[in-house]
């Protein structure tokens, strides 16, 4: 997160907080989104598959 705070629910029954400064890596394929009432700018890198 470049600024700001957003909710990332991952895989359904995780919910991961994720504020400036911060990063969280999301396994592939896993399905995800962000949460209601996330705010700011954030940053998505994608690593090519192996």
């Amino acid at each position: 997160m470049l600024d700001g705070w957003m909710e990332l629910l991952v895989e359904v029954s995780r919910s991961v907080a994720v504020e400036t400064g911060e990063m969280y890596r999301v396994p592939a394929g896993a399905r995800h989104a962000v949460g209601p009432g996330s705010h700011g700018t954030l940053v998505i890198v994608e690593e090519p598959a192996a």
